[in-house]
């Protein structure tokens, strides 16, 4: 069998060569897609302030309950 020096620096590229299964040294930049958020309706943001100051006036009430308040109370003031 034939033998091969390498100094230790020649080893460990090699090695990472191996590892990596590529032969750049360089990562490779992943460009991240941004997802466009859709636009808040109206109805939406009047319904989260009507919720939030019912959370506020009746905290120990259950939820099913406010937000049935909150949806006539939107409804209402859009009307």
């Amino acid at each position: 069998m034939a033998t091969i020096t390498l100094s230790l620096e020649e080893y460990e590229a090699l090695r990472d060569m191996a590892m990596n299964n590529h032969s750049r040294s360089e990562p490779i930049p992943i460009a991240a897609a941004k997802k466009k958020r859709r636009k808040v309706s109206k109805y939406s943001r009047e319904f989260g302030r009507q919720l939030k100051a019912l959370k506020k006036k009746h905290p120990r009430s259950k939820i099913s309950g406010l937000m049935k308040r909150a949806h006539r109370l939107t409804k209402k003031k859009l009307k």
